[in-house]
């Protein structure tokens, strides 16, 4: 199962027992080292136990169990298991009652924390859901490259190197024929590529398609494309030359384009975030309206500021969510429970209603709405 499959299961996840979800920041910048990891292990073992002792309500079995889950968890992220190589950040999901111990690797930095609930603290996942899976093709007239995954995560696809007749291959053919030999040769490789293309994007679930390579040979690309496939296309094409780019090129030139792609979205969902706050109609801003739309069930994207966080309450019988309570739910009069992080439920909340969630990076809109807002269905 892939991270998004896991996150989504670890959402819906509710297992009767307490459960420890521990984050671990591996940003290379600042935990690139092991003695820095080993820093950050140590810190956060800590604060569980500090965590679990304040804990109000808890069995003593428990106590009990959440000890061992805790020193089980200091002892596997301080072992040669721990899946550190190629990850951002890692979260561990722990409950021996519930026999859970599952372990997710990031692939964007998260804040370091840890969390003892009811359930998973899948909050920081969220990026890990909003993380679209793109197909991208590369060409020159001899090389084709096909790459497939999460921006940040591209692995290779395909790979094809077709026969293509240089100018020293002339020997004695007529000059007008030899070259119509060259161009029947490279339209036979674009469309070895293009049928590659149209096979993954047809049996994979893909959200963005991109090309790139020389100007004279990506429109012939993109003519050799289903015509079910050609429409996902981006406007933007990736700025690399596949016959002397490196890796590392090829990387930066994706991550660019990925990057204006993830600004564009933002944009556009801001945009109508603020002409439905504008017009009285399918616009929510700030915590309140927020709350209110998700309690009827009409939010299209649920959009968060990252690092803004709310106290709240919520009915464990309906699932309404409040920022203030009488104790009782208005709904159904259960006895409403408090909690610390309204950020993880308004998430829980928008997703089990079939909504998007999405984290803004690139623009400060949200600021004036304390960091939370909706697009509305109706």
């Amino acid at each position: 199962m892939d991270a998004v499959g896991q996150a989504r299961r670890l959402i819906d996840y509710r297992p009767g027992h307490p459960v420890i979800s521990l984050y671990m920041n591996l940003d290379p910048e600042r935990f690139a080292t092991p003695p820095a990891r080993a820093s950050q292990i140590r810190s956060l073992v800590d604060q569980a136990r500090r965590d679990l002792e304040a804990q109000v309500g808890l069995t003593h079995d428990d106590l009990v169990t959440l000890r061992a889950d805790i020193q089980r968890i200091d002892e596997f992220l301080s072992s040669t298991q721990a899946p550190f190589k190629g990850a951002r950040a890692l979260a561990v999901f722990c409950s021996g009652q519930a026999g859970l111990f599952e372990v997710l690797q990031l692939s964007r930095p998260t804040e370091a924390r840890v969390v003892i609930g009811p359930a998973p603290f899948v909050e920081p996942l969220v990026p890990a859901l909003e993380a679209r899976r793109w197909l991208v093709a590369l060409v020159s007239r001899r090389e084709g490259r096909v790459l497939e995954g999460p921006a940040d995560g591209l692995r290779e696809g395909a790979r094809l190197e077709d026969f293509v007749r240089g100018k020293h291959e002339q020997g004695g053919w007529s000059q007008a024929n030899y070259e119509r030999s060259i161009e029947k040769d490279t339209e036979d490789h674009l469309r070895r590529v293009a049928e590659a293309v149209n096979r993954l994007w047809r049996t994979e679930r893909f959200h963005r398609l991109a090309v790139g390579g020389p100007s004279e040979i990506v429109p012939r690309l993109e003519a050799h494309l289903a015509g079910d496939v050609r429409p996902n296309l981006i406007a933007e094409r990736v700025a690399v030359d596949l016959s002397s780019a490196g890796e590392e090129q090829i990387r930066r030139a994706v991550a660019k384009l990925v990057a204006e792609d993830e600004k564009r979205t933002e944009r556009e969902a801001l945009d109508r975030l603020e002409a439905g706050i504008g017009s009285g109609g399918r616009g929510a801003g700030g915590p309140h309206d927020t709350v209110m739309a998700l309690n009827e069930r009409r939010v299209e994207i649920l959009m968060l500021e990252p690092g803004k966080d709310l106290r709240g309450f919520r009915c464990p019988a309906c699932g309404l969510l409040a920022l203030e309570s009488d104790g009782h739910c208005p709904a159904d009069g259960s006895e409403m429970e408090e909690f610390d992080h309204l950020t993880e439920a308004v998430v829980e909340a928008a997703l089990a209603q079939g909504g998007e969630v999405m984290v803004v990076h690139h623009y400060p809109d949200l600021g004036p709405l304390q960091g939370i807002g909706a697009v509305l269905r109706f």
